[in-house]
Formats: C-alpha cells, structure tokens, sequence
C-alpha cells in the first residue's frame, strides 16, 4: 500500500467516525437522552434483619437517577403495592415496612431499580426470625 493509498484510508475512516460521533451528538442535543435513560445505580441497598416474631422491620432503599422506579421481591416473587397488603407489608418510595413480622414475610427481599435504560437487583437482604 502506497503513501497515498494509506493517506486516502484513513481520511475515509476518519470520515465515518465522525459522521458516528455527530450522530450520536446530534441525537443528545435534540433530547433523544434524558435521565430516564441512565442505568440505576443503587445509592442504598437493603440490610439483613435479624428480629422477634411480632416485631417491626424497615428496609430502605434508593438509586440514582431519582426517576428510577423502585420495586420489591420476597423470594424471588414481585410484591404488587396493592397485594403486599396481603402480607401484611407495606411499600413506600424507598423504604419496605413490615409492621408485625410473622412467618409468611420472612425470607430474602430485593430492591429492584428501574428505568429506560434498565434494571438492577439489589444484594439479598435476609429477614429471619431470633
């Protein structure tokens, strides 16, 4: 390959790439990406609680961006807003209560953060009985 071959190759390439980078450029100034479109980053996770049958037990949690949808699991299984009542637990922004602590809600509990961009699970945090 020649000088002046090598020299047009790499004008072309140098052309596609910044064709690439305008587009993507392009895309971000006309608000193709907005914060929904971060991937969540937990900023707290929930903890393992060890606690009396009968006894209340709070989990927190919360991610970045402040948009993410935050949800929650018992063994692997999603807890509705709505149905959680039938446990007992109840779900706020960030935080899971469980009032009266009774065999039905022990288990491993995840957080789950969402947004557009996608999801992520929180460590396990166990609630066991003393």
């Amino acid at each position: 390959m020649s000088e002046t071959d090598w020299t047009l190759w790499m004008k072309k390439r140098r052309v596609r790439v910044l064709c690439a980078l305008g587009a993507v450029l392009l895309c971000c100034l006309q608000g193709g990406a907005t914060v929904t479109d971060e991937v969540p980053v937990f900023t707290e996770e929930p903890l393992s609680v060890v606690q009396k049958l009968g006894g209340s037990v709070t989990l927190r949690c919360s991610a970045r961006p402040p948009s993410a949808n935050i949800s929650w699991r018992l063994n692997g299984r999603d807890l509705v807003a709505g149905a959680g009542g039938d446990l007992g637990v109840v779900l706020e922004p960030g935080m899971l209560l469980i009032p009266a602590l009774t065999n039905l809600t022990l288990g491993r509990y995840q957080c789950v953060a969402s947004t557009n961009a996608g999801g992520l699970a929180s460590v396990p945090a166990n609630v066991t009985a003393a």
